[in-house]
């Protein structure tokens, strides 16, 4: 008899848990919240879909005192987890690419990633890393200013930066559009989607986990693609419902933190997007990305995705209850800066997005000190390039298989 295994949350880092878990003979259950997949923090997130670089981000997003001293001190400890980050990411975005041509995904995918690097001490830093990122197995490449230009045509002629860093493994994927298709590869290996349903607490014990839910009807209107769903969802009965299930999987962000019996100290990480039509000129062919560009002085990222730009970034840490107003006008700006004219800004749609931020700025994957219960939280801020990593790795774990690659320093008793 095959082992049952629950997921709580459908998010991207869900529905691909959940394929990768049903791949390997697992009877799956999601639980989520919403009336869809990836309806909150994968629903407009960045576009990017890159390998993780150690230390090419090293603009800190603002954050509270006590999570700055956190992180402070985070980083004055051996880094043993970059290694593993970096592998993982590139064993996602392999995974992510076999994904696509077994099943037939299409998710307006485009390769590619231009890193501005805006003056000569930029470059001269990112010189001194080269070597050991190529060592790494990472496809980069340090363009001049001109090159960048040839490959990303569409850029301001007056926008000034001294060169780029080109990542040959990096592009774009819709990474809502991603997770709609995967889930119904999920659903054909046999596993069950439950949408309206709220877990609401676990006990473990020797034998396994009892999982309590309940079926939580939605407030306002449905979306449009959860109007479609609606009707493979399964049954709801209401009230508080129990099942029995050999393992739980937590991919819902700073929800999870209502689940564990210890709570860890984590913050929420908000990311703010817009998206907006790519404008059709024909005497002006090249508006718009041609796939990622990365303005790593500002923290945006701007991605295409089949005929429309989505700009991400304004990345601000806070408490976990704490309310944020994201800078949309900023994401507007750094378009403009870059891209001037290349969408039609009347139709533009506004998105935030959160999720769990760490002190030491490295995602949650594996299990926790409650026995059963494992946790599969990724990073924000760096796209989407390590989700399927991270999901098949965490399957084999649970599974009981070697791992493709070791990601103990990635799990989340090293913050208790």
């Amino acid at each position: 008899m095959s082992r049952s295994v629950a997921v709580v949350g459908a998010g991207l880092a869900g529905v691909t848990t959940a394929y990768e878990l049903a791949a390997l003979g697992w009877r799956v259950q999601v639980f989520e919240r919403r009336a869809s997949v990836a309806e909150q923090a994968s629903f407009a997130s960045s576009a990017l879909v890159a390998p993780f670089v150690p230390g090419l981000v090293d603009v800190s997003p603002p954050a509270p005192p006590a999570f700055r001293l956190r992180r402070w001190r985070a980083a004055r400890r051996p880094d043993d987890a970059a290694g593993p980050l970096c592998a993982l990411s590139q064993m996602g975005l392999a995974r992510a690419a076999q994904l696509r041509r077994e099943l037939g995904l299409d998710d307006e995918a485009a390769s590619g990633l231009l890193v501005a690097l805006a003056d000569a001490r930029r470059v001269a830093a990112v010189q001194a890393q080269l070597a050991d990122w190529q060592a790494m197995g990472l496809q980069v490449q340090l363009i001049d200013a001109e090159e960048a230009r040839l490959r990303e045509p569409g850029l301001d002629s007056q926008a000034p930066f001294a060169a780029a860093l080109a990542v040959a493994q990096a592009g774009t994927g819709n990474p809502r559009l991603f997770a709609q298709q995967l889930r119904l590869q999920a659903q054909r290996l046999g596993a069950e989607f439950r949408f309206h349903t709220t877990v609401r607490h676990l006990q473990t014990d020797a034998a396994g986990i009892t999982l309590r839910h309940e079926h939580t009807p939605p407030t306002e209107p449905a979306t449009r693609s959860a109007e479609r769903e609606a009707g493979d969802t399964q049954p709801q009965a209401l009230g508080a419902q129990e099942q029995r299930f050999d393992a739980v999987v937590l991919c819902s962000g700073l929800d999870a933190l209502d689940l564990l019996a210890k709570r860890l100290r984590l913050h929420a990480h908000h990311e703010a997007s817009i998206t907006a039509p790519l404008r059709q000129l024909e005497a002006h062919p090249d508006l718009g990305p041609k796939a990622a560009w990365a303005d790593l002085a500002a923290g945006i990222a701007i991605t295409r995705i089949g005929q429309r730009v989505r700009v991400s970034g304004g990345a601000t840490i806070c408490a976990p209850g704490s309310k944020h107003t994201p800078d949309f006008e900023a994401l507007h700006r750094a378009l403009q800066h870059w891209f001037p004219g290349s969408v039609l800004h009347q139709q533009v749609q506004q998105r935030s997005s959160r999720r769990a931020a760490a002190p030491d700025g490295l995602p949650l994957i594996g299990p926790t000190a409650q026995p059963r219960l494992w946790l599969n939280l990724p990073l924000g801020g760096q796209g989407w390039g390590s989700v399927c990593g991270s999901a098949q790795v965490l399957a084999q774990m649970i599974a009981g298989q070697p791992p493709s690659t070791d990601i103990s320093g990635l799990s989340p008793q090293r913050l208790a």
